[in-house]
């Protein structure tokens, strides 16, 4: 079997999430079972020799291109949310104008 997560816990806080996916990760590792754990959390990442770290990659040019290519490298810590955000028109100052108008 292999288990994929998707942001898990993502509607918590960042330090429940962190404990929460800690348990599972931990508990599929006991297992020696095969996952995929797509998250924004750093730290899963460096769990123990078991965890592989991916990472998707953007355009050079472009924050806001992705480019769907996936390399094994360890995190960075940018999720880019800012360049999504303008991208779609959710910058803090756009919904602002909204609100406003």
């Amino acid at each position: 079997s292999v288990v994929l997560v998707n942001e898990i816990f993502s509607s918590t806080t960042l330090s429940d999430s962190l404990f929460l996916c800690r348990r599972i990760i931990g508990e599929l590792i006991e297992r020696d079972s095969l996952g995929v754990c797509v998250t924004f959390i750093e730290e899963l990442a460096r769990l123990g020799p078991q965890t592989v770290s991916m990472v998707s990659e953007i355009s050079a040019n472009d924050p806001s291109a992705r480019t769907f290519r996936v390399r094994r490298r360890p995190a960075d810590g940018r999720a880019y949310a800012v360049s999504v955000a303008e991208q779609y028109g959710l910058t803090y100052e756009r919904i602002k104008e909204r609100l406003a108008s």
